[in-house]
């Protein structure tokens, strides 16, 4: 189901694209991630509001990123261009009208839908059985990732696996009840305890993906 999106003011446009935000690649040295963008012209001023995915500093659950730069192209084209805009510059009325809500309601699927991805990329495959309690920290490690990107992370687990959400449910009671997993809703962790198993799983499958055939 499309994301209905709040209206915009009178002074505000949206640029486009049609179905979603700009996705732009941005690299810096050796590290890549994702940058969405959505765009508007906000009294003859390009503005420019950025999600990143994947940063290698974290996540970010809100936008994250803006730009205001005075379009002269917009301004000298205009059939009425707005002298205010030209002498007032960036007036906190014009900060007033950043179009925040309707950037990120644009932005959260497409945010979602990526950072799932690169959660699936970095923690599958998962055990096919999970059993030990090694087993256990790799499936709450993979939970406590999701949580951070995805409002369904159990419904995740179990679409990447084939398996149910009672099953996956049963998985993450059962790594509490272990003293694996801490904590209640979006402030679930990984246990002090445990947190030298969860890393030595990461090493190991970033050693395993890091080899030639992937494996």
């Amino acid at each position: 189901m499309r994301t209905q999106l709040p209206a915009l003011a009178p002074n505000v446009k949206y640029r486009g694209p049609k179905d979603g935000p700009d996705i732009e690649r941005h690299a810096e040295g050796e590290l890549e991630w994702i940058v969405l963008w959505a765009r508007y012209l906000v009294d003859g001023f390009a503005v420019s509001i950025g999600w990143d995915v994947g940063h290698p500093m974290g996540d970010f659950r809100e936008p994250n990123k803006l730009t205001i730069e005075f379009d002269e192209v917009e301004y000298g084209t205009s059939e009425n261009p707005s002298e205010k805009s030209f002498e007032g510059g960036i007036t906190t009325s014009l900060l007033r009208s950043i179009p925040m809500a309707h950037a990120r309601a644009l932005m959260r699927e497409h945010h979602e839908q990526l950072s799932v991805a690169t959660v699936r990329d970095e923690w599958g495959p998962f055990p096919s059985r999970v059993e030990t309690d090694r087993d256990y920290t790799y499936a709450a490690a993979a939970y406590v990732a999701l949580l951070k990107v995805s409002v369904e992370p159990i419904k995740r687990l179990a679409e990447w696996t084939d398996e149910s959400i009672d099953t996956w449910s049963a998985r993450l009671r059962r790594a509490r009840a272990k003293g694996i997993l801490e904590g209640k809703g979006r402030e679930a962790r990984i246990a002090p305890a445990y947190l030298k198993t969860r890393d030595e799983i990461w090493a190991t499958m970033r050693a395993r993906k890091d080899e030639p055939d992937g494996y």
